[in-house]
């Protein structure tokens, strides 16, 4: 009373200790056993625990009671503790004569519903209802790990000699996806089921899906996925299972960091890799935290994805802000130690001044770094942006003369001019993606080559409100402005009739008559050359060419496909822009077994012609919150872009009917061939091809896949909000996989009915025949 804090100490007698309570973590039920029960939260040492205090008579000094059962609050501390990590608020749920229960919420950390209710011992029970990971609701980024070669977890009091058999361990697990040790391994189980008496046990499996065979059919066609997941908000890293939808562990990061990042594979590493070097089977990764200071410093963690365990960790010094991490993995198989300095995954980071480091700095660190440099003649690229200046700056790593640190030299440089257009979102093409074909087939038999470029990024700029106010042409007569000429005309009136959207390499779109001015611009940059590949420009302003400011651009790469969405004030809908690019044209007679055209085999950044772009806009009558992709294990599956629409759902379509080739008349013979469609401005919601349904997947802000064991199925998770989404979604239905419905019992019963008739047929044919002999 009187705004105190109450319970901020609890004097405890000669054989006990003072105990410290948390301030604002205690709440009362008055009625408990008549004369109350106080419950407060308790900290000892990095533990915090729920402790309760029987109210004595005159309601004005509590004692603390014995407590059996799980009554922790703050369970987990791995990565260290964290101030925003403790126990802040204490919420009364239910208070009865012989139960209370009681909500704990944290900062950062977990948030626990316990259950107290008196025993028949005198002691008081305790019982954890539920628990909540609330570093769930703002994850920031998401990784995948393979479940199913899992390494032997090692505890932190473990001797040197079990660090060393864990890492055998996992060297075993990868040298056991091999094809020859998966091979023996089918062979060692049919000689054990035909010979160990497993064979009926088998025929009843098969028969009965059980939940043990569901997941082990879950593990085997990789279905069984853990995602990791960092929530920069909560300076928390969480791995998540996806199948069983439950926490497996979490970590505290520096809780003073201005940002985190998780850095994970390689630049050009597979994520299917067989070997585990940066893929799904590798699950050794790297947490960064920058810590923003009089003496700035960068906390890094080296850690194991499945179990959570911490290899080696420390903190290193910087002088200037970090522009860019530039993830790098080893090609080398052999194994190697945990020490407390390395780890297996490599970051180069970039900084401001036109510097780089290495984390961890080891010199096994130093040498994946020098192998990277040193690996193919061109060299290793990295860039920069800086989105106050609006520069974009490709540079090259080289090594410095006698000495083992490095040097940026700067190969190309593309400015946004900041007092023009400023820069609101950026992306890059979905690293790792597997591609069927380098090639698409149309109808006639010709081919349309891909323009596969591995370091396109894509910037969305924003015209400023001052020079669009210059660029925006007058009621009555159009912009004189140079630049908004050269965006919405050509530098010719009469041209030739093109393909929709096709622009030859370095021209500009076509000719299109436009009266309202341009005010935001998609770039296709090149990161190694600096040079804009291509620009498209739209008008998204309101009816009155005001413009408002957008903040969100969602954007998905996959091989030669852009995608992006904007809400366009104009329309008051939004648009869903579809950029695809090509290298050219091969005519059906084009290869032969005598000719061929002439095809560069290499691609150059600095030396290759600029893609031919064919560009749509399509119209979608829900807001868009996030862009994703399907991803397969071998290509073949045909992609469906996954959007997180206002209305809390996530939906997907189809390629098909994004295809800026969709025709504007009725479809010619071959175009139906090729499957194309007849264009249409809006694009359709499929409620079957809703993977939400019914549920409602709030806020989502990125959506990230991944692909299984299995060509058919993709796996899909949509985070950001305070929901997490995961579904599992065949984009060419399920060509290679039973259905979980399907009635296997009946398969089996017609199988052995068959052998058991053959068997007796043959037997019958065998007596005719003797009798037919003898006769």
């Amino acid at each position: 009373d009187g705004g105190g804090e109450p319970f901020r100490r609890v004097y405890g007698s000669e054989k006990k200790g003072d105990e410290e309570i948390m301030h604002s973590a205690v709440v009362l039920c008055p009625t408990f056993e008549s004369s109350g029960l106080v419950v407060a939260a308790v900290q000892d040492g990095s533990d915090v625990f729920a402790m309760p205090y029987a109210v004595n008579e005159g309601q004005t000094t509590c004692s603390s009671m014995a407590v059996d059962g799980d009554s922790s609050i703050v369970p987990s501390t791995r990565g260290g503790s964290s101030s925003t990590g403790s126990n802040d608020r204490a919420h009364l749920l239910e208070c009865f004569p012989h139960t209370m229960t009681v909500a704990f919420t944290t900062t950062c950390g977990m948030t626990s519903a316990i259950r107290f209710e008196t025993s028949s011992s005198g002691s008081m029970k305790a019982t954890k209802l539920w628990t909540s990971e609330e570093a769930l609701g703002s994850i920031s980024s998401a990784v995948f790990l393979d479940e199913t070669h899992a390494m032997a977890m090692v505890a932190p009091s473990d001797s040197q000699e079990a660090a060393i058999n864990a890492d055998y361990e996992e060297e075993k697990a990868l040298r056991d996806l091999q094809f020859s040790s998966r091979i023996q391994m089918q062979l060692n189980s049919l000689r054990e089921g035909i010979f160990g008496g497993g064979l009926l046990s088998s025929l009843k499996s098969i028969a009965i899906m059980s939940d043990e065979k569901k997941a082990e059919r879950d593990i085997a066609f990789g279905f069984a996925k853990v995602a990791v997941l960092l929530s920069e908000n909560m300076h928390r890293v969480v791995a998540l299972d996806t199948m069983k939808r439950n926490v497996i562990w979490s970590m505290n990061l520096h809780a003073g960091a201005s940002w985190h990042k998780i850095v994970h594979g390689g630049q050009f590493v597979s994520l299917n890799d067989p070997h585990g070097n940066g893929g799904v089977n590798d699950h050794e990764m790297l947490a960064i935290s920058y810590v923003e200071g009089a003496s700035s410093s960068v906390e890094w963690k080296c850690f194991d994805g499945l179990g959570g365990k911490i290899f080696s960790g420390d903190s290193s010094p910087v002088k200037t802000s970090i522009s860019q991490i530039v993830p790098l993995r080893t090609s080398s198989h052999q194994p190697h130690l945990h020490d407390s300095s390395g780890c297996r995954q490599v970051a180069l980071l970039v900084h401001s001044d036109n510097t780089v480091s290495v984390i961890p700095n080891t010199a096994r660190s130093r040498a994946i770094v020098q192998e990277a440099v040193t690996a193919r003649n061109n060299g290793l690229f990295v860039h920069s942006i800086d989105k106050h200046t609006g520069e974009f700056r490709s540079q090259i790593v080289s090594m410095k003369a006698a000495s083992d640190s490095y040097d940026l030299v700067t190969v190309g440089l593309t400015v946004f001019d900041p007092s023009q257009e400023k820069i609101i979102n950026v992306s890059y093409p979905r690293r790792g993606e597997v591609m069927q074909s380098p090639s698409t087939v149309l109808g006639d038999e010709s081919l349309l080559l891909k323009y596969l470029n591995p370091h396109l990024v894509v910037v969305v700029t924003q015209a400023t409100p001052s020079f669009f106010s210059e660029m925006k042409p007058d009621a009555d007569e159009e912009s004189t402005n140079g630049f908004y000429n050269s965006l919405s005309t050509g530098a010719s009136t009469q041209q030739m009739r093109k393909p929709l959207g096709a622009a030859k390499p370095g021209e500009g779109p076509p000719n299109v008559a436009n009266t309202a001015a341009p005010s935001l611009f998609v770039s296709l940059v090149d990161s190694v050359s600096g040079q804009i590949l291509h620009r498209v420009s739209h008008s998204h302003v309101d009816s009155a060419n005001e413009l408002l400011e957008t903040t969100n651009v969602p954007i998905v790469v996959s091989e030669n496909w852009v995608v992006y969405t904007f809400f366009n004030q104009r329309t008051r809908r939004t648009d869903v822009g579809v950029l695809t690019l090509h290298e050219g044209m091969i005519d059906k007679n084009g290869i032969t077994a005598f000719s061929a055209p002439e095809q560069e085999l290499t691609f150059s950044s600095l030396e290759s012609a600029k893609p031919i772009v064919l560009s749509r806009t399509f119209g979608l009558p829900k807001a868009v919150s996030a862009l994703g992709v399907t991803s397969t294990k071998a290509g073949i599956s045909s992609k469906q872009f996954m959007f997180a629409t206002g209305n809390d759902q996530v939906i997907s379509l189809d390629r098909r009917f994004l295809d800026p080739r969709r025709p504007n008349g009725d479809l010619k013979e071959s175009e139906k061939v090729e499957g194309l469609m007849k264009y249409a401005p809006m694009l359709p919601i499929i409620p079957f091809l809703t993977p939400s349904h019914v549920h409602e997947v709030s806020s989502v802000k990125s959506i990230a896949s991944a692909s299984a064991h299995v060509e058919s199925q993709s796996l899909v998770l949509a985070f950001g909000g305070p929901d997490i989404f995961f579904s599992r979604v065949s984009p060419s239905k399920g060509f290679d996989l039973l259905p979980d419905d399907f009635n296997r019992g009946l398969l089996t019963v017609v199988v052995v009915g068959l052998l058991v008739a053959l068997n007796v047929i043959q037997r019958m044919n065998k007596k005719k025949m003797v009798a037919s002999f003898w006769s």
